[in-house]
């Protein structure tokens, strides 16, 4: 009895993965799912590494650039795919999150040229998942660090050779050369947007008087206004003469259109 089961033991097994059948009946067909068959294969072409995936998949997030309309931009009709000049190894980490709803950090990977990739695809960093989301920050924060450092060490660093009015004219062409241009740079703008303001306000009305029934404040105020006037067209004045004297052809710069801006503006005062 025992050995007439152990020998039907294998055409059991071989029956129960598909081998050889128990029934003489066909097993019956599976199920087909109409919505896998109505949706679409599309291939995405991303620096020459062609990665293919469904396009339901990408519609998950449509807040995306592949997941929106505007991936139609970078479709190609004569071979039928979309090309992306990216990088492709990143690109691996990006097509998974929409794949499977979570995105990953590759630790091989530059932060900065992860952020330009996620910043390009329209995903945010925030949903990086718990388990890169630390050594993510990580990075990002020594990044940071060391380009902060970069900074301290270059700043306020001359360039050799070079002369005052040529550092000057680097200053004023760059201000964020040193911290005295950029100071420089903050002022003149904020006298700029003083003068601006002080014009319109000259000719609001200010209230009535016995003698005028609408006086603008200019009237009114002549001697705070003249007093910002006269500041603002100070600074003004010296900035021209600094960028004059700085400028590698003064004849150029004074027929500049900015040069002949900041003198119309100079010279009715």
């Amino acid at each position: 009895m025992a050995s007439g089961v152990a020998a039907w033991l294998p055409f059991a097994r071989a029956a129960s993965i598909g081998w050889m059948p128990v029934a003489n009946c066909p097993m019956p067909v599976a199920p087909r799912d109409n919505s896998k068959r109505q949706d679409e294969l599309i291939i995405l072409n991303v620096s020459g590494r062609r990665f293919q995936t469904w396009r339901t998949t990408l519609d998950r997030y449509p807040d995306t650039l592949l997941g929106s309309s505007e991936k139609e931009f970078f479709y190609n009709e004569e071979i039928k795919e979309y090309f992306f000049d990216r990088d492709p190894d990143a690109f691996l980490s990006i097509l998974n999150f929409y794949r499977t709803g979570k995105l990953h950090y590759p630790r091989y990977e530059c932060i900065s040229a992860y952020d330009e990739e996620l910043a390009f695809f329209g995903i945010i960093p925030e949903i990086i998942s718990d388990c890169c989301y630390e050594e993510y920050k990580d990075r990002k924060r020594e990044n940071a660090e060391r380009l902060q450092d970069d900074q301290e060490e270059n700043k306020d660093l001359k360039l050799p050779n070079m002369t005052c009015r040529e550092t000057m004219w680097r200053a004023f062409e760059n201000p964020h050369t040193s911290t005295m241009a950029l100071v420089f740079y903050y002022v003149t703008g904020f006298f700029i947007a003083i003068s601006v303001i002080t014009n319109v306000v000259e000719t609001v009305p200010c209230g009535a008087t016995a003698s005028q029934k609408d006086m603008p404040c200019g009237v009114r105020y002549t001697v705070a206004f003249f007093c910002m006037d006269t500041a603002c067209v100070m600074i003004f004045t010296v900035e021209y003469l600094m960028r004059l004297f700085a400028a590698p052809s003064r004849y150029r710069f004074m027929r500049s259109v900015m040069s002949i801006i900041d003198v119309v503006a100079i010279l009715p005062y």
